[in-house]
């Protein structure tokens, strides 16, 4: 099944923010705001996956 997701980190938590601009999406989990993508739960895992290794990365740099 395919759903919209947060392209940033691979959440479904995403709201449509701006009705009269259809790219504007908002995600709960990572504060993204842009558009989204449709995939299906195994992309929303990888994504995931690649969001939380870059993240941990980053807070090793720091």
């Amino acid at each position: 099944m395919m759903h919209k997701i947060c392209p940033r980190c691979g959440s479904r938590k995403v709201k449509w923010i701006i009705p009269q601009n259809w790219s504007q999406w908002v995600c709960y989990d990572c504060d993204y705001t842009g558009p989204v993508i449709e995939g299906n739960d195994d992309l929303a895992e990888e994504i995931h996956e690649n969001y939380l290794k870059s993240k941990n990365k980053k807070n090793k740099n720091d």
